[in-house]
């Protein structure tokens, strides 16, 4: 990996315009590929800069997949816009945009739900069916992945990013539904919570790309 710019684009070896789906696949290979106990490193790097280089990986890829953090980071290394960014902010203005006052004012009972329904993947289906909304319109509103989005819907937990995350996540998929966003954020961090308790807990490590 070049260290001529510590540009994080550059660093993950993605484009700006990057999905968080392409963005994790990037940071498995590059990561896989300066793992220090492989063959490909051996000799050409001080474990110190081995290090350096993880360390460097990880920061890139935890500013890129959040969607506050990352808007902070191409503002700033973009002033202009990037060619990639403005031509994915050219589709999402050319989106007629979903009408606010078409949704209805109870999108729970509209959907068919109990009042005190557990906000989890099913029920959050349900909703947004409910509200005609798309998996492809809430994708271009909130700039969340569509992989992130499914994954939210069928509540695949080992393949969602970190609570931290999660938390922005889920509170700009309550504004697009018009649900309270602390009872969604409650009722699905729990869940979230009660799957981690249940999974054996392994030390990361680079995931060989397929």
């Amino acid at each position: 990996m070049e260290r001529k710019t510590d540009d994080f684009y550059t660093v993950l070896e993605v484009d700006p315009g990057a999905t968080d789906e392409e963005l994790r696949r990037a940071f498995k290979r590059v990561s896989k590929r300066y793992d220090p106990t492989g063959i490909v490193v051996y000799g050409l790097y001080r474990e110190d800069e081995i290090q350096a280089l993880q360390r460097l990986l990880r920061e890139a890829y935890e500013t890129l997949v959040d969607p506050e953090k990352r808007r902070r980071y191409d503002k700033r290394i973009y002033p202009e816009g990037h060619p990639s960014l403005r031509r994915a902010d050219q589709r999402v203005a050319a989106a007629p945009p979903t009408p606010r006052a078409a949704l209805p004012a109870d999108p729970i009972a509209a959907a068919g739900l109990p009042p005190d329904v557990i906000l989890r993947g099913p029920a959050i289906t349900r909703v947004r069916e409910a509200c005609h909304l798309s998996l492809e319109e809430i994708a271009e509103r909130t700039k969340i992945s569509m992989f992130t989005l499914r994954c939210i819907e069928a509540e695949s937990f080992s393949d969602l990013p970190a609570r931290v995350y999660m938390r922005g996540f889920l509170r700009q998929v309550a504004d697009m539904l018009r649900l309270d966003p602390e009872r969604l954020l409650s009722d699905y961090l729990q869940a979230m919570d009660e799957w981690q308790a249940s999974t054996p807990q392994r030390k990361w490590e680079p995931i060989p790309n397929t």
